[in-house]
């Protein structure tokens, strides 16, 4: 059976926390890390100041000798750095060279950053932390988010009292997990990847990362809107995340918990200022246009957290 988890040894215990139905409120975390805070979940948040306030109650589990490592580049996750220092809780921020917003005792930050031939980044991590240093980073999953995940990770090892060399050494290894950026195969020169995002945000760092790592490929970005609540409250920002795709299709929206409701995911396609954005349809329909359309050296990215991801391994089957 598979699972997604797995099991270690030694005293820390990691976990991803889920804000949904304030589920992350029943942890007593010693060290939380918060990479970023946007309004999500509007079924359950109706507002952005709904879901800050349980991430404030969230912070507040932190013991007076535990850690929050937050993003300083985020304006909501540099919020919570500020409650968290007013109630005594240490610190930590990180962010990319030039990007610190905050006055943080403790810090980790990326500088140097340059696209290698792994499709990943390599970077300087420089940081204050016990003793001041910097490390060579060398990552293989795409983005400059996963510098950001790197350097939170970093921040972790660093609180913890690891060496920071092993660490880096562990990052370089990582090949990333199931449905984010994962790569499900290559059939007459068409890559076919699957991704977890079904945000705004998540949308536009996981294809910037893909046109940083195929800067020479059409690439089509195939969006399965997840929920009708969250499709109608983020639709304008849904609307701008896809300036980094040639060619955009969207398909009918996946419900998931909710019922069928008369908007149509159509109606984001119209306020897109791409112009090969189209509404595509159910997901038979949308796999049957990209099977007369893929060319060789094309990139085709599935965007759901719903049921879309089978698209890819039909393709595989009939390319």
């Amino acid at each position: 059976m598979k699972v997604n988890a797995h099991a270690g040894s030694g005293d820390a215990f990691v976990i991803e926390a889920d804000e949904y139905d304030r589920m992350f409120l029943g942890l007593k975390p010693q060290i939380a890390v918060v990479t970023n805070l946007e309004h999500d979940h509007p079924d359950y948040f109706p507002t952005f100041e709904d879901m800050y306030s349980a991430f404030q109650n969230f912070v507040d589990l932190i013991p007076q000798d535990g850690t929050l490592i937050a993003c300083a580049e985020d304006e909501g996750a540099v919020s919570l750095l500020s409650h968290a220092r007013r109630n005594g809780i240490n610190v930590v921020s990180y962010s990319v060279q030039g990007e610190m917003t905050i006055n943080s005792p403790q810090w980790m930050q990326a500088r140097t950053i340059t696209p290698n031939t792994r499709g990943g980044y390599d970077f300087s991590a420089m940081t204050n932390m016990n003793m001041s240093l910097s490390i060579q980073v060398s990552l293989q999953v795409p983005g400059e988010h996963n510098v950001r995940n790197a350097l939170a990770a970093l921040s972790v090892a660093a609180m913890l009292g690891l060496p920071l060399d092993t660490a880096a050494q562990a990052l370089s290894q990582f090949e990333g997990t199931g449905r984010r950026f994962e790569i499900r195969g290559e059939k007459n020169g068409v890559i076919l990847i699957d991704d977890y995002a079904h945000h705004p945000t998540e949308i536009r760092a996981t294809l910037a990362g893909a046109k940083t790592r195929y800067p020479n490929s059409r690439i089509w970005a195939v969006w399965q809107p997840h929920t009708y609540s969250r499709t109608k409250t983020l639709m304008v920002d849904f609307s701008r995340a896809f300036s980094d795709a040639d060619e955009v299709l969207v398909t009918e929206i996946y419900a998931s918990r909710e019922g069928k409701q008369e908007f149509s995911s159509a109606e984001v396609v119209s306020l897109m200022p791409h112009s090969s954005a189209k509404y595509s349809g159910t997901l038979d329909e949308t796999k049957e246009y990209l099977l007369k359309n893929l060319r060789s050296n094309d990139v085709v990215i599935i965007l759901s957290a719903g049921d879309a991801d089978k698209i890819n391994g039909e393709l595989l089957k009939e390319l």
